[in-house]
């Protein structure tokens, strides 16, 4: 292990790069830098993971310990990934006491309230984040990790570069049908949920405790894809869009309060049949609670997703749902105006410039099983403590 533990210090010598002011959008165009040392950080992530210690900032909280060859433990972050029913610490709850999430909620400035206007600015944002990607990756193939309606939609984009699917069971068959019946040109392929013990551990160690580990699925599969590609890839993930385009947001709310929780789920489910004004005036309301709850939960379950596959898999993880553009759209939306039904299949017709086909069903897949109870804090603290590095 001491020998791994070498490998991977030598591997962030290497790929620390030094700048005077680091903006957020420079950590997501390109893969290759693991650590940046700056003097200044320009930017709120909403969504992708930045950590920071003193001068140095990473999309990765393990390469941050591992820089710094200490580990000044959180003892509320250890109490929390041992509560039965863990699912993920909240974004800005971090096992190191010394090291920050860059970052916070985006704001709600309720000017965009025609679902038209609204449909359009999300697909004219997702080709420009998406344009822009591609643009400083010429060459590399987009990977697109596909499950429901937010993911197939980016197979609608006008991709420039080589475009595949990707797609694992219960959905791989719908993604098939997908691409078929809407006259797609793009290959899917089958993602295994591969067991791989020695990968195992590295997925354990980069978690870092964030997760529990049954959430955060084919791990092997992607690296491996990634070695067979030559890591030349982009993984794209239509991660939480339903959150924008759906009625998700009206029922949204993290930590849970049970009272709270009801009165949501009752607005969502008659928010519809409420005189207009009404239902805004409570939406408008409710609004900066679920942004404030996606900065909580959906950045840390989902959004820390991109920085833990950018590491296993050595490649550039994006979210499509969550570039410069497209992030802009979301803080001007009065959701209460344009999200009262699902916006995908609209914003769906404007990518394909035709009516889009969609499945008639979205199973879940199952949380992982052989990565139940690995994200412990006993497993994980083990495993650190073989790379040397001090646990305080």
């Amino acid at each position: 292990m001491m020998q791994k533990y070498q490998q991977l210090m030598d591997r962030l010598d290497a790929r620390t790069q030094e700048c005077d002011v680091l903006h957020d959008t420079d950590m997501v165009l390109q893969h290759g830098p693991v650590i940046w040392k700056a003097r200044s950080f320009a930017g709120t992530p909403h969504f992708y993971p930045v950590y920071k210690f003193e001068d140095l900032y990473s999309h990765s909280l393990l390469a941050l310990i591992l820089q710094k060859r200490s580990l000044v433990l959180n003892e509320k972050v250890l109490a929390l990934a041992n509560t039965p029913g863990f699912a993920c610490v909240m974004s800005n709850e971090i096992l190191d006491r010394e090291i920050t999430r860059v970052g916070g909620p985006h704001g709600c400035g309720y000017s965009i309230t025609d679902v038209s206007d609204f449909a359009q600015c999300i697909a004219t944002a997702l080709c420009e984040d998406m344009a822009r990607i591609e643009g400083a990756n010429p060459g590399y193939t987009n990977v697109i990790l596909c499950g429901g309606s937010d993911s197939l939609n980016l197979l609608l984009l006008p991709w420039k570069n080589p475009v595949i699917a990707i797609s694992a069971e219960p959905n791989f068959e719908h993604v098939q049908k997908f691409v078929a019946q809407n006259d797609l040109n793009i290959p899917v392929k089958k993602l295994e949920d591969e067991f791989d013990a020695n990968e195992l551990e590295d997925e354990v160690l980069e978690c870092c405790c964030r997760v529990d580990l049954a959430h955060w699925r084919w791990g092997a599969g992607l690296r491996r894809l990634a070695r067979d590609m030559g890591h030349k890839l982009v993984y794209w993930k239509g991660q939480a869009g339903d959150l924008y385009m759906s009625t998700t947001w009206k029922a949204y709310m993290h930590p849970i309060r049970p009272a709270q929780r009801l009165v949501r789920r009752v607005y969502r489910k008659t928010s519809s049949y409420m005189p207009q004004a009404i239902a805004r005036s409570i939406g408008h309301l409710l609004q900066p609670s679920v942004v404030q709850a996606s900065w909580n939960r959906t950045a840390s379950l989902q959004g820390s997703h991109m920085g833990f596959i950018r590491e296993i898999a050595d490649c550039l993880t994006v979210s499509a749902y969550h570039g410069p553009a497209v992030m802009k759209v979301w803080a001007q939306a009065d959701l209460a105006s344009v999200a009262q039904t699902d916006m995908r299949p609209l914003v769906g017709r404007i990518l394909l410039g035709r009516d889009v086909i969609y499945p008639t069903q979205n199973p879940a897949p199952g949380p992982s099983q052989f990565r139940v109870g690995l994200s412990s804090p006993e497993r994980f603290l083990s495993a650190l403590k073989q790379t040397g590095i001090a646990i305080r």
